[in-house]
């Protein structure tokens, strides 16, 4: 029996963390974080990251890899990734891939193959073309060398003209044909959703995001402002924290950060789920606040074993 993958996904505030630890537990496991942010030193708070202490206990992956003004693409996430899986099943152990950033998931679970990573001589070039000529003049040179991306790309969005471009400029194959690219791994992949309603994955963000605030997000942003890192950097333009440099800039008081960050939050989960429920493949488990995450990571178990994917 050739052992699985197992991938943990659910939106933001869904309690992944608590039942990926009780999984890994019972299966002897390591986990493999699939969040974009969390990849980032010194970002903790704003990203729900694990504490030094629960890694300790069970080994993480993919946590801190980066200093927040540093490039992290889903194609490095899908090298790193897989390297890890093959570390984790030389011990004789089983990866949990966990997370909430769908196109890391995917890069794994459907193979997405890597896109190349971004060329900052290329961008400027295709950014000054796009100043002197217009960004009509950059859009008409990517229909001529690829429709199908221009059919997808709205005219106004000059930023994934650029992307698609430059992808071209480096490797002489359409952006559109990267993207039906797929990269097949060796290993069997089974998938968990944490079903919540909506309006409970509401509550528990409220209370993360007020929980996030008391315990020093603020504090957190001033320290990496402090240390250099520019609030223009991909890394600071995350849930949380581009709210919170505008509330230091004095755009708007305490509350009304808080408000943005729960509704900004809200609607982020919103789209994981509306992404997620197309995907069939996904064994949706039932949440409710009386739920422990020890039952379902039993549960979790009990299914990987019925279907054969752990004796």
């Amino acid at each position: 029996m050739r052992k699985p993958i197992i991938v943990l996904l659910g939106p933001t505030a869904s309690g992944k963390t608590e039942v990926a630890l009780s999984l890994a537990k019972k299966v002897n496991a390591e986990i493999i974080s699939a969040d974009s942010m969390q990849v980032y030193k010194y970002l903790n708070l704003g990203t729900a990251k694990p504490s030094r202490r629960i890694r300790q206990t069970i080994p993480h992956h993919l946590i801190d890899i980066k200093y927040p003004d540093e490039e992290f693409s889903a194609g490095e996430f899908q090298l790193r990734a897989i390297k890890a899986i093959e570390r984790i099943f030389k011990k004789e152990k089983l990866p949990i891939l966990i997370g909430g950033t769908a196109l890391y998931i995917r890069t794994i679970t459907d193979g997405i193959c890597p896109i190349p990573s971004r060329n900052d001589k290329v961008r400027k070039h295709l950014s000054q073309l796009a100043k002197k000529y217009g960004r009509s003049y950059l859009y008409k040179r990517l229909g001529k060398i690829d429709k199908q991306a221009c059919e997808k790309i709205h005219p106004n969005n000059l930023k994934r003209i650029i992307r698609a471009l430059e992808i071209y400029s480096l490797t002489k194959i359409p952006f559109s044909a990267w993207q039906d690219r797929r990269y097949s791994l060796p290993y069997p992949i089974i998938t968990f959703g944490l079903d919540w309603e909506r309006n409970l994955v509401y509550e528990r963000i409220g209370r993360r995001v007020d929980e996030m605030i008391k315990e020093g997000l603020v504090g957190e942003v001033k320290r990496l402002l402090t240390k250099g890192y520019s609030k223009r950097l991909n890394s600071l333009q995350g849930l949380g924290y581009r709210q919170a440099i505008e509330f230091l800039e004095g755009k708007y008081d305490r509350e009304r950060m808080k408000y943005l960050i729960k509704r900004d939050t809200r609607r982020y989960a919103k789209r994981q789920l509306t992404w997620w429920r197309k995907d069939g493949r996904i064994h949706w488990i039932k949440m409710d606040e009386g739920k422990k995450a020890k039952e379902v990571a039993g549960e979790i178990k009990n299914i990987c074993q019925r279907k054969r994917f752990l004796v």
